[in-house]
């Protein structure tokens, strides 16, 4: 079973782009592509609110501040204050694109909003001029997660985490070992940690334990199986944790497949039968008994089924959380008893108890052997060893990487056609070789998988440049590497040449991809 279908008297006009849960309520928050903002209560079956966005523009993106108020980020760049009560809303500030990103953090009482101008920008609602902080961070925002006063921020095929009292800087900064781009970032909420799902298929975990043990680090494919020999590439939308029970997480695709998984056990927990169209967005309630599931499409691909957008309630018992259904039914008559706010205070201690007690002997005991059905997961040491890696055509975007002729491109342009009514998308790339600027072009298929090159940058200090162009780079270890040429590119060479002919300390970026090598950029450190 898919879930109770929530039941709208207008249908949802246009793609969903998110739901979430009310902070303490069963209050669900729909934003969507028909520029209007919906509250759904999910206990009544009732439409509380539907809410026009001042502009007629999309809805990408919204998050609740309080049982009352709500915030959303528009295609047209405002980021729109609601009271859910009156449905009255007005524009708290914008962005110079689109904003496509938000999120809301109750310890600091701060939105955090994220555009496709490359900007985070920080708002205090209480104030008089709400914008405080912002942080060009000169590349294209995926997706954020607000826990805490933990910021994530997830930029091209890495994480960026804030500290949102000291939004200054970036506290760490992580690569993620899969090479390909980020399609969503899902923070924890009972410990610092975060999942990250990429657009081919695989997630990326990595946990800060609270027992100060092993930290949990490590990717897989939630689709190892492959199709005619090939692997199976399907973007993961979007990712929810599990807000009582510690380590379990739900991921969802763009064919529509739920799966639970406990990052702990490093197990599958449960697939839910295929959902009617892509997973766009998913939400726990507050408690972690129901989950909403966005089914929608998701403008990913030009050949997608328009099929109506819809909101399913899944019911979480205990296959799908990793523990027994017994226990569900037997905290439900307990809670049924009590105040119900005690109740919620001692179903937390509760779940907490039984994942420190499980976590204790799962680390003790040595991890039963997975099942052949089971996914495989790497640590970051085992991935990236290949030059290339598949990606399905349909996923690669401008800025993005793409093998052509056997060369590894950058992709400065792509079009997607139709051939006729039975013919299959076609994606037109246009690219530039990353090491002889030349420019080429190909077409392929959507649906099928295009070989991508791993790319690398790497920081050497210069030491030293010999007569015949050869320069001599200090390696990490205290080696030397002395098999690189001086740059071709006459204002970089210019630039290297004048610094080190100044005793400059000069630090240079070697870019590396199949099997070639190129100084590609210059830090001026200053005088030695």
């Amino acid at each position: 079973m898919n879930g109770e279908c929530l039941n709208f008297e207008n249908p949802i006009g246009d793609a969903l782009s998110r739901v979430q849960f009310a902070p303490q309520s069963n209050n669900l928050l729909v934003s969507s592509w028909d520029s209007k903002l919906r509250l759904y209560d999910v206990d009544s079956s009732l439409l509380r609110l539907e809410a026009p966005a001042p502009s007629q523009a999309a809805l990408l993106d919204c998050c609740f501040q309080t049982e009352s108020v709500a915030f959303t980020a528009a295609s047209d760049g405002s980021i729109i204050r609601y009271d859910l009560h009156s449905g009255t809303n007005d524009a708290i500030g914008n962005h110079q694109d689109i904003a496509a990103c938000v999120g809301y953090s109750i310890e600091t009482c701060q939105v955090i909003s994220a555009g496709l101008d490359k900007k985070v920008m920080s708002w205090d609602v209480r104030l008089a001029n709400p914008l405080t902080l912002f942080r060009n961070l000169d590349a294209e925002i995926e997706s954020i997660s607000v826990s805490g006063f933990d910021l994530m921020v997830a930029v091209g095929a890495a994480v960026n985490i804030y500290d949102l009292r000291n939004f200054e800087r970036a506290v760490d900064l992580k690569e993620s070992c899969m090479d390909v781009g980020i399609r969503c970032v899902a923070s924890t909420s009972y410990t610092r940690g975060y999942a990250i799902g990429s657009i081919d298929g695989r997630v990326a975990v990595e946990i800060s334990n609270p027992l100060n043990l092993n930290s949990i680090r490590y990717t897989f494919r939630c689709h190892p199986k492959t199709k005619d020999g090939k692997a199976h590439l399907v973007s993961v939308n979007d990712i929810a944790f599990n807000p009582l029970i510690s380590g379990t997480f739900v991921t969802g695709d763009n064919e529509g497949y739920v799966t639970a998984w406990d990052a702990q056990s490093k197990r599958k927990l449960n697939e839910f039968p295929r959902y009617p169209n892509s997973v766009a967005s998913l939400s726990y309630n507050h408690v972690g008994q129901l989950l909403a599931v966005a089914s929608s499409y998701t403008y990913q691909e030009a050949n997608e089924t328009e099929v109506p957008p819809q909101i399913f309630i899944q019911k979480m018992d205990g296959s799908d959380i990793g523990y027994s259904p017994k226990v569900s039914r037997d905290s439900s008559r307990k809670i049924a008893q009590i105040d119900k706010s005690v109740a919620l205070h001692t179903i937390y201690l509760y779940f907490l108890y039984r994942y420190f007690v499980c976590f204790v002997i799962a680390t003790l005991l040595s991890i039963a052997a997975m099942s052949d059905e089971e996914q495989h997961f790497e640590s970051k040491a085992d991935a990236g060893a290949s030059k290339t890696y598949p990606q399905q055509a349909g996923t690669i975007r401008k800025n993005g990487y793409i093998v052509i002729k056997n060369r590894p491109c950058k992709v400065v342009e792509v079009s997607t056609s139709k051939t006729g009514k039975h013919g299959h998308a076609k994606c037109h790339f246009v690219a530039i070789d990353i090491f002889n600027g030349k420019k080429l072009e190909d077409i392929v298929p959507s649906s099928h998988n295009c070989d991508v090159p791993h790319v690398t940058r790497t920081d050497y200090q210069l030491i030293d440049i010999s007569e015949d162009g050869f320069v001599s780079l200090l390696t990490e270890n205290g080696n030397t590497k002395d098999d690189l040429r001086l740059p071709t590119d006459e204002s970089l060479l210019s630039q290297i040449k004048d610094g080190f002919g100044e005793g400059k300390d000069l630090v240079v970026t070697v870019m590396s991809s199949m099997g070639e090598e190129q100084i590609c950029a210059l830090k001026d450190v200053g005088p030695k």
